[in-house]
């Protein structure tokens, strides 16, 4: 999970169209929901690298960093149904309230919002364009996610309830964030003689330079926390 900036990129006016005491999501027409994915692309993807359809590489999941393409979905951060205390329909077109999501059954959005899912309160969990997830998590080189220490109750309670709600653990994702750090793990293994004998300041300059490299990677936050505990 990364930070977002949700003010470089302007809401689809289309949006305000829709009234949500008379319109569903599924009302939303293809035009709408194209200039929606657009924005939400622009948000997510690479400046003046990414396509508005997302067809090229840096497109990640708001949540857990895989690379989506076209198989992500338009997520709702606070549920649209209208079971309470859990549904948040008056949100349903609310821009804040959207982002890109992968499309997994076992982790992220859908995961967060299944018909089975247990209680939890969208105010105690980070929202990427609000919060900053690297002060509540750590991307462990295991490949889990971790909440970092020290943090105080509160934000150690929003930590949790993240890694729990969109399951940041479970099933394949520490596999493959553990199999997108091998080969930086490999390359600072093999070259790590020779960086000893840098001066501490070259050295964190060229990992420094080696985070900015893979900043737009999936799962880019493991490597980056690997890449800082090698300096």
């Amino acid at each position: 999970m990364h930070k977002l900036d949700r003010s470089k990129v302007t809401a689809p006016e289309c949006l305000a169209d829709y009234d949500c005491r008379t319109r569903t999501w599924d009302d939303l027409r293809g035009e709408c929901k194209q200039a929606l994915r657009a924005a939400l692309v622009q948000m997510q993807g690479i400046p003046g690298v990414t396509p508005d359809d997302g067809g090229e590489h840096g497109v990640r999941c708001a949540y857990c960093e895989a690379q989506i393409h076209h198989a992500g979905h338009i997520e709702h951060f606070r549920r649209k149904n209208r079971h309470r205390p859990v549904g948040y329909p008056e949100l349903t077109f609310q821009w804040g309230n959207l982002f890109l999501a992968c499309g997994s059954q076992t982790h992220c959005g859908h995961y967060k919002d299944r018909r089975n899912a247990s209680a939890y309160n969208p105010d105690e969990l980070i929202k990427p364009d609000e919060h900053d997830p690297e002060h509540y998590l750590y991307f462990h080189s295991s490949g889990e996610v971790r909440p970092r220490h020290p943090l105080n109750a509160a934000d150690a309670h929003r930590a949790e309830e993240t890694i729990r709600v969109f399951g940041l653990n479970n099933a394949s994702l520490p596999g493959e964030r553990k199999k997108a750090l091998r080969v930086y793990r490999d390359k600072v293994a093999a070259d790590l003689d020779e960086l000893a004998a840098w001066s501490s300041e070259d050295r964190e300059a060229f990992l420094r330079g080696e985070v900015e490299a893979t900043r737009w990677d999936p799962y880019a936050t493991t490597i980056k926390h690997f890449l800082q505990n090698a300096a």
